[in-house]
């Protein structure tokens, strides 16, 4: 069995800041599209929105909320645990093609370069081949990202949660652009350091939370948004 296949607990839930902090996000902005990278088997991120929306002024009415998970076993887990709420559709995909993934040198020279994981750059490679292989021997090499965008007819989303896999975070972002919210996991590993660090840079986001615990986890928003719900003048 591969190690993606294996139930792990979520790194976000009610005991991280992060949760509260999208809850608290839904609460105020009126959000209607959600797109989520990394749902693993939906007991944190994904139920973290979930109840965010269903705790909002919309509850939910005209919402449309995709996860993608690439791991079959997790997917499962992911599809029925959610299966009678009508505004959430699970997606069993990769979030980007194959061509999208960084070249192992890019990582191996990240690692080094940063110390991120210990240093460790042949652990880091054995995950890089693992999620690899996984898309390749289980068909999975597609752009889930895109597929999501047409069937919904979806060209930019409200709000997008980026936490899958530690290669693709930056070709996630890449997929994703000019969605109003970003919420990224993971920024002080490969996955998402450099997304955090663009809209760091980018004068038409705010930062509205960073969290450096774990691997660090960042909200941003755009900044007509903040200004209009969280800055008070």
């Amino acid at each position: 069995m591969s190690g993606l296949d294996i139930i792990i607990d979520p790194e976000i839930d009610n005991r991280t800041q992060i949760y509260y902090v999208v809850k608290e996000y839904l609460k105020r902005v009126p959000v209607k599209t959600i797109i989520e990278c990394g749902a693993s088997q939906g007991a944190g991120s994904t139920e973290c929105l979930i109840n965010g929306i269903l705790n909002s002024p919309s509850k939910g009415v005209d919402v449309k909320m995709a996860s993608i998970e690439l791991s079959k076993a997790r997917f499962k887990l992911l599809e029925n645990r959610y299966k009678n709420i009508p505004f959430f559709k699970a997606y069993n995909t990769s979030s980007v093609t194959l061509d999208k993934f960084p070249k192992r040198e890019e990582v191996a020279k990240f690692i080094k370069e940063t110390g991120v994981h210990g240093g460790n750059i042949q652990e880091v490679l054995r995950w890089y081949d693992q999620d690899v292989d996984y898309v390749k021997n289980n068909g999975l090499n597609e752009s889930g990202i895109q597929k999501i965008k047409s069937d919904l007819n979806i060209n930019k989303f409200d709000l997008a949660f980026i936490d899958s896999g530690e290669f693709i975070g930056l070709a996630e972002f890449e997929e994703l652009q000019g969605c109003d919210a970003y919420v990224l996991d993971d920024i002080n590993c490969y996955k998402n350091w450099h997304s955090h660090k663009i809209l760091l840079n980018n004068p038409n986001y705010v930062l509205l939370f960073e969290d450096k615990i774990r691997g660090g986890s960042s909200l941003f928003c755009k900044r007509e948004i903040a200004e209009k719900y969280f800055i008070h003048r």
